[in-house]
């Protein structure tokens, strides 16, 4: 190492990790302006500043009274902001949880310590190696918490406060992490103000897991491996499937792709009372990482009544029909067991 040598900040930092590096004064202004409410940072463990995205963090609801949280980056009102998007799940009937964590690089430490709080199985964050020893970080607990079977999405871009998350709710078994490896981005970075206005942002620590699993150069590992791209339609199919499965629902196979334009045709043995087609509400076509979708419906015999979607399908996506029980013969018999099928949409419109 040849800092003693060095001449000047830049030739000290480029002999330092990736992550460290020299604010020019108007880098460093711009860096506070951009978090004016929440003070100079202690720890900061992502690459570049955090971006405050009035978009930060989505929510929407999908099937089966799943919740769907989408964070893109770890920022100082990150506490408020999930707060408010998962209470608003929960008042559309959210019982179960995906948090989305996909190409989010981090941002505040104090902000992965919060959103570990959410979950009721983590006491502990992390904890962090320095040259003064290795602490212990406790989460900040929340009232409002995930329920205790929530899903954590990564991928390879998920680095520094994601994977904080990550291997903490990884260590505790507090969450299932989905996805693939995340980045290896185990450091976290200190501001420190220097005399001419500027700042250097040095790498001052390393974290691991509670139980000390590393993260630096080796990632977070999912339980569950999904392919880049189909984490949440796969995450998803996997959890509707494990309830109709446990409801003694049957799967019925359908090998080839389906058109966009698709007609099901769902045929019983025996004559059905099915109602007004418009009432009959024992179908339903599900879009995976979406709900139910609007299907118009047809008696086409005594027992046979066809479903066909709306809006054309969305080319090589995947959907499924659910034909729920309780339907009644003409016999006054009800159907006990239900079925549900899982189609693929062509990936191509075909003329």
């Amino acid at each position: 190492n040849n800092i003693q040598k060095a001449k000047n900040v830049k030739e000290i930092v480029s002999q330092l990790d990736e992550y460290s590096v020299y604010l020019t004064p108007a880098e460093y202004k711009e860096y506070l302006n951009q978090y004016a409410s929440a003070g100079t940072p202690t720890h900061v463990a992502a690459t570049a500043a955090p971006v405050v995205h009035k978009t930060n963090v989505q929510s929407h609801m999908m099937y089966g009274n799943v919740g769907y949280l989408k964070i893109k980056t770890f920022s100082s009102h990150l506490l408020e902001d999930v707060n408010t998007h998962w209470t608003q799940l929960k008042k559309q009937g959210a019982e179960k949880l995906v948090l989305d964590l996909r190409f989010n690089g981090g941002g505040y430490v104090e902000s992965a310590e919060q959103l570990l709080g959410f979950f009721p199985k983590v006491k502990d964050a992390y904890k962090l190696k320095t040259r003064m020893g290795t602490e212990s970080a406790k989460a900040i607990p929340a009232k409002n918490k995930f329920p205790a079977d929530t899903y954590v999405l990564v991928n390879r871009y998920s680095a520094s406060a994601s994977e904080i998350v990550a291997v903490s709710v990884k260590d505790q078994e507090a969450a299932v992490v989905v996805g693939e490896n995340t980045k290896g981005k185990g450091s976290v970075q200190s501001l420190f103000e220097l005399a001419n206005g500027g700042a250097l942002k040095l790498t001052t620590g390393h974290y691991t897991g509670p139980k000390g699993t590393p993260v630096q150069h080796k990632g977070v590992q999912p339980t569950i491996k999904m392919a880049p791209g189909t984490e949440l339609t796969g995450l998803h199919k996997r959890m509707i499937t494990f309830d109709l499965a446990n409801k003694k629902y049957k799967h019925i196979e359908i090998p080839t792709a389906v058109p966009q334009q698709k007609t099901f045709n769902v045929e019983f043995t025996q004559p059905m009372n099915f109602g007004p087609a418009k009432n009959y509400d024992k179908m339903e076509l599900i879009k995976f990482g979406s709900v139910s979708i609007p299907t118009t419906k047809k008696q086409t015999n005594d027992k046979t009544m066809t479903i066909q979607p709306v809006k054309p399908m969305q080319l090589g996506a995947e959907y499924m029909l659910i034909v729920h029980p309780g339907t009644k013969s003409t016999a006054g018999r009800t159907v006990k067991q239900g079925t549900y099928t899982t189609y693929k949409v062509q990936t191509t419109q075909k003329n």
